[in-house]
């Protein structure tokens, strides 16, 4: 019913909202559009720039683990779009950051749109 509101959103085992999100075209294009701002940023290096992202999102320091699983999946996104640079042009879109290669910028856009799909950035509690 639209007329009824909960205060708390219920609990689900189920992926539904991870893979609307995820495949959402706004969620993408935001993914987009934060990895270019992330690589943008006057930062020193990919931890700075996984520390400003997920702080952006959340506001707060992403814990050591939070950060470790960031960074390994920016790692195995570089990797993979490395070999995969048709994949990685069309991942980046209309977002690409000046100066960078596409295989590390498409990985950010992996990066962010996971950061994007945290449930601490989606929902309030």
């Amino acid at each position: 019913d639209g007329n009824t509101t909960t205060v708390r959103r219920q609990s689900s085992n189920t992926p539904l909202q991870a893979l609307v999100t995820l495949n959402n075209e706004v969620f993408i294009e935001a993914s987009q559009a934060m990895a270019r701002r992330l690589l943008s940023a006057k930062l020193a290096d990919d931890s700075q720039r996984l520390t400003y992202g997920f702080r952006i999102c959340v506001s707060r320091q992403p814990s050591d683990i939070e950060h470790n699983r960031f960074s390994d999946l920016l790692e195995v996104s570089k990797k993979w779009y490395a070999g995969h640079s048709d994949d990685a042009k069309k991942l980046i879109g209309k977002y690409a950051a000046n100066g960078v290669a596409a295989a590390d910028n498409a990985a950010w856009v992996i990066t962010a749109r996971v950061m994007l799909n945290m449930d601490e950035f989606i929902t309030r509690e």
